[in-house]
């Protein structure tokens, strides 16, 4: 449910940006709205199987103000039969609410369905339409639809640990096969409860299991969904490569992204200019990346600014940015050195922003640094270490 209450919040926030915006020389604000009442998709009656894993978008006639100011959209959700009074659910649209279209994932849409009644992996019918407002007050659509969807499965009990075993895993991991790390969120998002996650080296092509600590086994579907079995089974992806592979057992899907590259980054501003620093770090296997015998000559400078980062690239060429918001006291912690994923729409300046610091007694000394995106470490999650030479 915590992807509902960020969407909410949205929603929230733009209300308040509408109500700051009132005219500051005391007239009042025409809130009437000329409502579009048209939908569009999905078709009504149409079936969505979320189990699948895949979004499903919702689209409607544009409404328009009687100012032709600003107007934002809702789509409200509630039992068949229902008339939107008290809605099981409503999601603003994209951007903040500004368009007349929304892309729903299927664990929101999952959510709001099993908030009606409709059980786990079952199926029923939500209704659903469109509000329209200028923050205060509004207008409902006068069309409804229904939609049919067969809801997200989920294990009970949510398992507690997960394992990836195999010859399907390169051969810089562990013989043993490696354990996943519990999620730890994006973006400062809470993770979805029952998440797990790995960084690994695949064999394309070469079977690997995956399995719980109650020795129940999971097959990945090329669909996105997940298969549970209480005997072996096997998995596979098709191509080589460092993966990033997502679990949520509490929807029984997934996602994997291609690893292109993680480098080290650092920048300095000193005597009116910056300068930035990026070396590509060593895949070592078991979710840990390296960076040997770096000079660390970047951070000596008249500012004493130490500021670097990890930067990783994926195989649709999107960036995830790993560091930090905390502040550095007097010596590194492990909690200092634990690592949060960021995405282009939270980093704030790329060249700035959510970035590591040294000691100033550090500054300039030889280290080997490890980037360990596994749970096989201090901290018990993502993280990373130095160990200074000099």
């Amino acid at each position: 449910m915590s992807m509902i209450r960020n969407i909410l919040t949205l929603s929230a926030v733009s209300l308040l940006a509408l109500l700051a915006s009132c005219s500051k020389d005391g007239r009042s604000i025409n809130y009437d709205i000329r409502p579009g009442n048209q939908l569009y998709l999905p078709m009504n009656e149409e079936f969505a199987d979320l189990s699948e894993g895949q979004p499903v978008q919702f689209e409607w006639a544009p409404s328009m103000a009687e100012d032709n100011g600003y107007v934002s959209y809702e789509v409200l959700f509630d039992r068949p039969g229902g008339n939107f009074s008290n809605p099981a659910g409503r999601v603003a649209s994209q951007i903040n609410g500004s368009r007349s279209y929304v892309s729903l994932s299927a664990k929101v849409l999952s959510d709001i369905a099993r908030s009606t009644g409709i059980g786990i992996y079952s199926v029923g019918s939500l209704q659903w339409t469109v509000r329209a407002s200028k923050g205060i007050g509004g207008a409902i659509y006068t069309e409804s639809r229904t939609i049919s969807v067969r809801t997200m499965n989920s294990m009970d009990p949510l398992p507690e640990r997960v394992f990836v075993l195999g010859d399907g895993l390169a051969a810089e991991e562990p013989e043993d096969g490696i354990e996943m790390t519990v999620s730890r969120g994006i973006d400062k998002q809470d993770p979805e409860k029952g998440s797990f996650e790995c960084f690994t080296k695949i064999r394309g092509g070469v079977p690997f299991q995956i399995k719980d600590e109650l020795g129940r086994y999971y097959r990945l579907n090329p669909t996105g969904s997940m298969e549970y079995s209480t005997e072996a089974i096997e998995s596979t992806i098709p191509d080589n490569g460092i993966y990033w592979i997502r679990m949520d057992f509490d929807g029984m899907v997934w996602q994997k992204d291609v690893v292109l590259k993680i480098e080290y980054y650092a920048a300095s501003w000193s005597e009116d200019r910056m300068t930035t620093d990026r070396r590509t770090m060593t895949y070592e296997g078991n979710g840990v990346w390296s960076l040997l015998n770096y000079p660390n000559t970047i951070s000596v400078n008249e500012a004493g600014d130490t500021r670097h980062r990890f930067d990783a690239t994926l195989g649709d060429d999107s960036m995830v940015y790993l560091g930090t918001e905390a502040s550095l006291g007097s010596t590194y912690t492990t909690d200092y050195l634990k690592v949060n994923f960021y995405t282009d729409e939270t980093i704030g300046s790329k060249d700035w922003d959510k970035t590591y610091n040294f000691l100033l007694s550090d500054a300039g000394r030889t280290f080997d640094c490890y980037l360990r995106l596994n749970s096989d470490n201090d901290a018990h999650t993502w993280w990373h270490e130095y160990f200074f030479k000099q």
